[in-house]
């Protein structure tokens, strides 16, 4: 007799009870997870941390937890590249590349979040010159929807592309190869500036800096801005620590979401209150100030743009927002990136923008990530795979140029829909045989 298991994501946004829950510590855990749900047909998902803000990994059916396969397989120091296990925490993959002198190319806020989940997502730093991490890959091993292992590599680049950004809808990602650079230290200087000044000059605004942030509140006309420029000079002295005041201002706008769900009124009054303001320019390690921890739990929505769209969103962003009479006490952050060529990638095609929005887990924000979704969809933008959206296939198959080549591929390696959960149904569609497959590439080498 089998015993359900309940899972939750991280913020609790989706929940599900699996008739199945394993929680491999082995590549050959996962195949036999595999192989055994296609024995009894049941849809499997993968999970790691469960750091997405949807359903995206939730299944009543067969649920394999990634968590314990963690680990550096192999570091390479010619190429430079690490191999690691699909369950490894983005910090601690960071950590150990900095102890063998070497780094991620660029890397989100979030260290917790599992390196298979972040680039099956579509996750993303900040800096024109860095696509996402996704676009990094060198090779992965994806065990297929019979309990075969393949290994692809970018001799098979179409497959290695659509695997890249998939959504668990091709296969359970075992490990994966990265490119690394040498480790980095960045010289972090923070500023504020009207928006519209900033609007004005986006591009090269964006472009200022190796990686750059700008961050405004929808009540004000102030923007922050925040440029972090690579350099080989030493970290300054508790320099690693000031991440922490980030930390401390999660906090506080964790405590202002209380009392704003209440008195909507407060939040502007009470957000410029926090105490931990900027303290001048310092150097951190690299990874250290691309992350800091996020001890509150909200929800958040995000939408990619071309680079040049930005502005014109955001101008549209400030009356929608205003007219909610409730305000979020996170910021609105933009971030930007280089483009990438996976067909599901939101960077998809040329240098993007992302427009964030951050709420409480309160039913009474949610308006407002309804209202940056409406604006953001009318600007052309393409929903995170891993964070809040409403969108389904039908919106999104005309915003990715290669979304017909991706299904190809997926009735490929997918043609029973093994990985296609009710969620997975809604933002893909049903898996669609087309006219002559190809033969499949990539060896199984179980």
């Amino acid at each position: 007799m089998n015993t359900r298991h309940r899972w939750r994501t991280w913020s609790n946004a989706a929940e599900c009870t699996p008739l199945q829950l394993t929680r491999p510590e082995t590549e050959d855990g996962i195949a036999e997870a595999v192989a055994r749900a296609a024995r009894e047909d049941l849809v499997l998902r993968a999970a790691g941390t469960g750091h997405s803000f949807n359903a995206l990994a939730a299944t009543d059916d067969a649920l394999v937890d990634l968590t314990r396969y963690r680990g550096v397989v192999a570091v390479d120091h010619d190429a430079p590249s690490v191999t690691v296990r699909a369950g490894t925490r983005l910090g601690e993959l960071a950590a150990a590349l900095h102890r063998e002198g070497l780094a991620l190319p660029n890397i989100g806020t979030l260290a917790e979040q599992t390196v298979a989940g972040a680039i099956s997502t579509g996750n993303h730093g900040t800096g024109l010159a860095h696509p996402p991490l996704a676009a990094e890959v060198l090779a992965v091993r994806l065990v297929d929807a019979e309990g075969e292992v393949r290994q692809l590599t970018r001799e098979d680049p179409e497959l290695l592309a659509c695997a890249r950004v998939s959504l668990g809808a091709l296969g359970v990602l075992s490990t994966i190869t990265l490119r690394c650079v040498p480790a980095y230290n960045l010289r972090t200087v923070s500023g504020s500036e009207p928006l519209d000044a900033v609007l004005e000059r986006f591009g090269q605004w964006a472009g200022s800096a190796d990686h750059v942030t700008l961050s405004w509140q929808p009540w004000g006309d102030t923007a922050g801005t925040l440029a972090c420029h690579r350099t080989t000079e030493p970290v300054t002295p508790g320099g690693d620590r000031r991440r922490y005041r980030t930390t401390a201002g999660e906090l506080w706008a964790g405590a202002l979401g209380l009392a704003g769900a209440g008195v909507p009124a407060a939040v502007p009054r009470l957000t410029g209150l926090f105490p931990g303001g900027d303290t001048g320019p310092y150097t951190g390690t690299g990874h250290r100030v691309h992350t800091f921890p996020q001890p509150v739990r909200f929800h958040a929505l995000e939408h990619a743009l071309p680079l040049e769209r930005v502005p014109e969103a955001l101008r549209a962003l400030r009356p929608a927002l205003r007219g909610r009479g409730i305000h979020s006490p996170y910021s609105v952050l933009v971030r930007v990136g280089a483009g990438d060529d996976a067909p599901l990638s939101p960077a998809y095609g040329g240098p993007t923008g992302y427009v964030n929005l951050t709420v409480p887990r309160s039913a009474r924000y949610r308006v407002l990530l309804r209202t940056v979704e409406a604006v953001m969809r009318e600007h052309g933008g393409r929903p995170h795979w891993g964070k809040a959206h409403t969108a389904d296939a039908a919106v999104l198959a005309g915003r990715y140029p290669r979304w017909d080549d991706f299904q190809r591929v997926r009735a490929q390696l997918d043609p029973k829909g093994r990985f296609t959960s009710d969620y997975i149904r809604r933002v893909l569609g049903p898996v669609r045989a087309p006219a002559a497959v190809p033969e499949a590439a990539g060896e199984g080498v179980r």
